[in-house]
């Protein structure tokens, strides 16, 4: 190790020892819009929250995570509900709240290479839609959905680092697979649609990349990734996802680092974040029809915190606002998105 590095202790030292848990699942996972919400383990990369650090994890080391994202939306009453079923749209669905609690995993193959393991459950609050019942417009309760959501298998490729390279810069690869349940039903006893679902039903490969690099206490990463939507259930498709993120971190505190000597120090650490995260949803097609009320693009303004500490755990908590939204058709704005998480490594 160099004298560079023993002066100052990069981000790259922090991440090794509190890796990434996958956290890239849920920047290429996006899908916030309207009814959907965000996939992801808890954040325990140094640097970013949301945003997908290019950093991985050292050979033969395993990191869990836990990590809870709430989205509270701007919801319908039922008075607009009924005036959108009396202008001819019934199609218009509302939803109050959705909540995604996730555990991570995740394993250096090699000190460039990481899987990792994603297993989320899902919470929909709030379900109701407006609808013509004998000409007469009336706003229908659905009720909740609540369930085991689909895995995701993720893998982080690390190409070059920052200490050899101008900065560091790694591909992403993942795929969701159609575990979850696409069976619930409302409380009229019919089948909720997919898009309520905790599942999808379809099997979705995702691929993208992220770049970094630390400059003293501060630290820049992006990140761009591409979720390819198939057919699940219900003949339905998703739609494609395109989430964009930049994310920079100001550190307080030393953290992890190593010494010439190869003796090993933890010190508690606090990490100051900002970040843009956004994303372009596809529109829903059920067969061979879109829904127009769905899909478009939103963008988000997210500060965070993040302590590490001196026994190796660290947890977070960001809150992202909606700065920009432009969503197809009559669809639900996002008011909140809070996530917030635990996570280790050993």
């Amino acid at each position: 190790m160099n004298d560079k590095q023993t002066i100052n202790p990069s981000w790259l030292k922090i991440a090794k020892l509190v890796p990434s848990l996958g956290i890239f699942a849920s920047a290429i996972l996006g899908d916030a819009f309207a009814h959907h919400v965000s996939v992801g383990g808890a954040s325990a990369d140094a640097g970013p929250i949301n945003t997908v650090s290019p950093e991985t994890i050292d050979k033969g080391r395993w990191s869990v995570g836990v990590r809870t994202q709430i989205i509270n939306y701007d919801s319908f009453s039922d008075t607009e509900l009924e005036n959108f079923a009396s202008a001819g749209v019934e199609e218009v669905h509302n939803t109050n709240a959705a909540y995604v609690a996730s555990f991570a995993l995740e394993y250096g193959v090699t000190d460039d290479l990481s899987v990792g393991l994603i297993a989320p459950y899902v919470l929909r609050y709030g379900i109701r839609e407006g609808e013509l019942e004998n000409g007469i417009p009336e706003a229908h309760g659905l009720g909740d959905v609540r369930g085991f959501g689909d895995l995701t298998l993720t893998a982080k490729y690390r190409v070059f680092n920052h200490e050899e390279n101008p900065f560091s810069l790694a591909l992403l690869a993942g795929l969701q697979i159609p575990t979850g349940e696409t069976n619930k039903l409302a409380d009229d006893g019919n089948r909720f649609e997919t898009e309520f679902q905790p599942g999808s039903g379809s099997w979705n490969p995702i691929f993208g990349v992220a770049a970094g690099r630390p400059v003293g206490p501060i630290s820049v990463n992006g990140n761009v990734s591409y979720t390819l939507a198939t057919e699940g259930a219900q003949n339905t498709n998703l739609g494609d996802n395109l989430a964009y993120n930049i994310g920079v971190s100001y550190r307080i505190g030393k953290g992890a680092h190593t010494h010439d000597d190869g003796a090993f120090e933890r010190h508690q650490a606090l990490d100051l974040v900002l970040e843009l995260n956004g994303e372009w949803q596809e529109r829903e097609r059920i067969g061979a029809a879109f829904d127009e009320n769905s899909g478009g693009t939103q963008l988000f303004i997210a500060p965070g915190l993040r302590y590490v500490s001196t026994q190796g755990w660290n947890s977070h908590v960001s809150v992202g606002f909606p700065i920009q939204e432009d969503l197809n058709g009559i669809q639900n704005d996002s008011d909140v998105r809070i996530s917030f998480g635990v996570g280790a490594s050993f």
